[in-house]
């Protein structure tokens, strides 16, 4: 199981990610608190854009390639940057998770894993 935790900052109202288990799940960590924070909407738009291949944030790099959505570090120093690999439901799902159990309720902390192929938000208070 992988996991990464995220912490909030009461005095801005944003989470900064601690604890990532290994690089995809810092490159998630760092793209839900960098790049999404409170406004997934944006990038669920893009899932659903067929149009549109590719795409990057702050600190994220998105490609879709047969039906996925890649995430990579933007500034990734490796040779060949390490990829975090999801189908497009498991994004939207996990962006849409982020926003209802997050970003509107604010929880203290939160721990997101992933096992199983699917990715599971847990919250403390």
């Amino acid at each position: 199981m992988d996991i990464v935790k995220f912490f909030l900052d009461v005095n801005y109202g944003y989470y900064s990610y601690t604890n990532a288990s290994n690089i995809k799940m810092d490159i998630l960590g760092c793209f839900l608190a960098s790049d999404v924070r409170s406004r997934p909407s944006f990038f669920k738009e893009y899932a659903f854009n067929d149009r549109q291949e590719y795409t990057n944030a702050n600190a994220t790099a998105l490609e879709k390639e047969d039906g996925y959505i890649l995430l990579s570090d933007l500034y990734s120093e490796e040779e060949t940057p390490t990829e975090l690999k999801m189908t497009r439901d498991q994004f939207v799902k996990l962006l849409t998770d982020w926003e209802e159990k997050v970003c509107k309720l604010k929880p203290r902390e939160v721990v997101i894993k992933h096992e199983n192929d699917g990715f599971i938000i847990e919250t403390t208070k």
